[in-house]
């Protein structure tokens, strides 16, 4: 069957006019950029093509349900971008009508979702709105799932429990974060999480980390820098705004306001949560 009858069949099955028919596919076929192609047959299209007919096909049915498994991962940077954004438009248009999305891509996500449910190996790690998993991890494996880069995780060690915790960071730096501890965490490791985009550029003796930088990712609106943290067994991520003049070798001092560290045990559960 061409493109335009893929994406009718179902209408069709269910005896819809030939009116509405043709209304629902040219809208579906307009949103996802199908217009030229509605007389080809699949062997004439792409991959990404064909994805966004099956897209077309669920979007005409106006279901009640509608399950995405995955369904921008063979389209071009540009049209998943567009074609997120239809989606999302989609979404609001329909609103008795519920979306379950699965995806690997975190921007998917964090855009496209009124809820996430994070899973690893078949485990539900935490259920939450995008913003609520991005501020507040339930643990280790969350905090560096969502947001890019991932959350740099160092070691950490807790010297006073209580409603504000006294943290001693890797460097030997002490810091006061607002995050309530049990006492019996007193004297325990921990470990410290950061964001890349929460780090500043600090004086040495101010700094919560030093090292050398590795490596100078100039992306115009932000500038990465990896950096080579003694102790550390993975390199250290810094997003910092704007078009900055570091060069590799040069040693960069960092750190970050207290409201902006996480605090997980050892067992990667965050603070928060125990």
């Amino acid at each position: 069957m061409t493109v335009y009858d893929n994406m009718a069949f179902a209408m069709r099955i269910a005896k819809e006019s030939k009116e509405a028919i043709h209304e629902r596919v040219m809208e579906a076929a307009r949103m996802l950029q199908l217009e030229p192609y509605l007389d080809r047959l699949p062997k004439a299209l792409s991959g990404g093509q064909r994805q966004r007919v099956a897209i077309g096909r669920a979007i005409v049915r106006q279901p009640k349900v509608f399950l995405f498994d995955e369904p921008l991962s063979n389209l071009d940077a540009a049209l998943r971008v567009q074609t997120r954004i239809e989606i999302a438009n989609l979404k609001e248009a329909l609103t008795e009508t519920t979306m379950i999305y699965v995806t690997h891509d975190q921007v998917e996500a964090m855009t496209l979702a009124d809820r996430i449910v994070v899973l690893s190996a078949g485990k539900i790690e935490q259920v939450g709105t995008p913003l609520e998993l991005y501020t507040n991890p339930a643990n280790v494996f969350v905090a560096q799932f969502i947001g890019s880069p991932a959350m740099n995780i160092s070691k950490a060690y807790m010297e006073r429990a209580g409603e504000r915790s006294l943290v001693t960071a890797e460097s030997g730096h002490n810091i006061e974060i607002p995050i309530t501890a049990a006492q019996e965490l007193n004297g325990s490791a921990l470990q410290l999480g950061i964001r890349p985009e929460d780090f500043l550029v600090a004086e040495e003796s101010d700094a919560l980390m030093s090292g050398k930088v590795l490596f100078v990712e100039s992306l115009g609106e932000v500038t990465l820098l990896h950096i080579n943290v003694e102790g550390h067994d993975e390199t250290v991520v810094a997003k910092l705004p704007g078009i900055l003049d570091f060069h590799k070798g040069e040693i960069i001092h960092l750190k970050a306001l207290p409201e902006k560290i996480h605090l997980f045990n050892q067992e990667g559960i965050s603070l928060k949560y125990l």
